[in-house]
Protein backbone atom coordinates (compact mmCIF):
# COMPACT_ATOMS: atom_id res chain seq x y z
CA UNK A 1 0.00 0.00 0.00
CA UNK A 2 1.69 3.13 -1.14
CA UNK A 3 1.74 6.24 1.77
CA UNK A 4 0.36 9.47 0.34
CA UNK A 5 2.62 12.46 1.61
CA UNK A 6 -0.33 13.67 3.60
CA UNK A 7 -0.40 10.46 5.13
CA UNK A 8 3.31 10.49 5.96
CA UNK A 9 3.34 14.27 7.40
CA UNK A 10 0.36 12.53 9.59
CA UNK A 11 2.66 9.78 10.65
CA UNK A 12 5.49 12.19 11.20
CA UNK A 13 3.49 14.41 13.45
CA UNK A 14 2.12 11.17 15.50
CA UNK A 15 5.99 10.34 16.23
CA UNK A 16 6.46 13.76 17.40
CA UNK A 17 3.81 13.20 19.57
CA UNK A 18 4.86 10.39 20.56
CA UNK A 19 8.55 11.50 21.62
CA UNK A 20 10.20 9.77 18.98
CA UNK A 21 14.10 10.22 18.73
CA UNK A 22 17.19 8.94 16.78
CA UNK A 23 16.50 6.35 14.14
CA UNK A 24 12.84 6.34 15.01
CA UNK A 25 12.52 10.13 13.41
CA UNK A 26 15.39 9.77 10.95
CA UNK A 27 13.45 7.17 8.86
CA UNK A 28 11.12 10.38 8.13
CA UNK A 29 13.84 12.96 6.43
CA UNK A 30 16.24 12.80 3.65
CA UNK A 31 20.42 12.26 4.70
CA UNK A 32 20.17 15.77 3.24
CA UNK A 33 16.83 17.54 4.87
CA UNK A 34 16.71 21.34 5.58
CA UNK A 35 15.02 22.35 8.52
CA UNK A 36 14.42 26.45 8.73
CA UNK A 37 12.71 27.75 11.85
CA UNK A 38 11.56 31.09 11.06
CA UNK A 39 12.08 33.78 14.26
CA UNK A 40 9.86 33.88 17.06
CA UNK A 41 10.70 33.71 21.00
CA UNK A 42 12.87 31.03 21.39
CA UNK A 43 14.55 31.38 18.17
CA UNK A 44 14.47 35.06 18.09
CA UNK A 45 17.07 34.44 15.11
CA UNK A 46 15.26 31.66 13.15
CA UNK A 47 17.65 29.04 12.65
CA UNK A 48 18.18 26.37 9.99
CA UNK A 49 19.09 23.04 10.64
CA UNK A 50 20.46 19.64 8.90
CA UNK A 51 19.24 16.06 9.90
CA UNK A 52 21.82 15.77 13.09
CA UNK A 53 21.09 19.02 14.57
CA UNK A 54 17.06 17.71 14.36
CA UNK A 55 17.80 14.85 15.74
CA UNK A 56 19.70 16.29 18.64
CA UNK A 57 16.89 19.06 18.77
CA UNK A 58 13.98 15.90 19.27
CA UNK A 59 16.43 14.82 22.15
CA UNK A 60 16.63 18.10 24.22
CA UNK A 61 12.86 18.34 23.66
CA UNK A 62 12.93 15.44 25.73
CA UNK A 63 14.31 16.51 28.56
CA UNK A 64 12.50 19.83 28.50
CA UNK A 65 9.44 18.89 28.04
CA UNK A 66 7.32 16.00 29.45
CA UNK A 67 4.35 15.86 27.49
CA UNK A 68 3.64 17.15 23.73
CA UNK A 69 0.72 17.60 22.14
CA UNK A 70 0.29 18.17 18.79
CA UNK A 71 -3.54 18.74 17.43
CA UNK A 72 -3.56 18.96 13.47
CA UNK A 73 -6.10 21.81 13.07
CA UNK A 74 -6.02 21.76 9.20
CA UNK A 75 -3.61 19.83 6.49
CA UNK A 76 -3.40 20.30 2.80
CA UNK A 77 -1.17 18.35 0.33
CA UNK A 78 -0.30 18.18 -3.34
CA UNK A 79 2.06 16.10 -4.54
CA UNK A 80 4.89 16.22 -2.78
CA UNK A 81 4.00 19.32 -0.76
CA UNK A 82 2.18 19.07 2.69
CA UNK A 83 1.39 22.18 4.68
CA UNK A 84 -0.06 21.42 8.14
CA UNK A 85 -1.47 24.05 10.47
CA UNK A 86 -1.16 22.49 14.21
CA UNK A 87 -2.00 24.00 18.22
CA UNK A 88 0.72 22.40 19.95
CA UNK A 89 1.46 22.28 23.65
CA UNK A 90 3.77 21.34 25.64
CA UNK A 91 4.05 20.83 29.34
CA UNK A 92 7.97 21.75 30.26
CA UNK A 93 9.74 18.80 32.55
CA UNK A 94 12.34 21.48 34.19
CA UNK A 95 12.50 25.16 34.55
CA UNK A 96 12.27 27.26 31.27
CA UNK A 97 13.07 30.64 30.91
CA UNK A 98 10.88 32.51 33.54
CA UNK A 99 8.49 29.40 33.79
CA UNK A 100 8.62 26.78 36.76
CA UNK A 101 8.99 23.00 35.57
CA UNK A 102 5.15 21.53 35.31
CA UNK A 103 4.30 24.74 32.99
CA UNK A 104 2.27 24.62 29.53
CA UNK A 105 3.73 26.42 26.70
CA UNK A 106 1.01 26.66 24.17
CA UNK A 107 2.24 27.56 20.28
CA UNK A 108 0.08 27.93 16.75
CA UNK A 109 2.46 26.16 14.17
CA UNK A 110 2.36 26.75 10.24
CA UNK A 111 4.38 23.90 8.64
CA UNK A 112 5.49 23.13 5.37
CA UNK A 113 6.87 19.75 3.99
CA UNK A 114 8.58 19.51 0.40
CA UNK A 115 8.87 14.95 0.23
CA UNK A 116 10.90 13.50 -2.21
CA UNK A 117 11.31 9.69 -2.38
CA UNK A 118 8.45 9.14 0.50
CA UNK A 119 10.82 11.21 3.17
CA UNK A 120 11.20 15.02 4.20
CA UNK A 121 13.50 16.85 1.98
CA UNK A 122 12.95 19.94 3.20
CA UNK A 123 10.65 21.84 6.21
CA UNK A 124 10.21 24.75 6.83
CA UNK A 125 7.86 26.20 9.85
CA UNK A 126 6.35 29.24 11.66
CA UNK A 127 6.03 29.40 15.23
CA UNK A 128 3.48 32.16 17.14
CA UNK A 129 4.09 31.21 20.59
CA UNK A 130 0.94 32.07 23.13
CA UNK A 131 2.61 34.60 25.55
CA UNK A 132 3.94 33.05 29.30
Amino acid sequence: MSHTSTDLACEYIKALEGGATGDALARFFAPDVVISEMPNRIAAGGSESNLAKALQAAERGQQLFKLQKYDIVNILGEGDKVALEINWLGITAIDFQNLPGNSEIRNHVAVFLYFRNGRIARQRHYDCFEPW
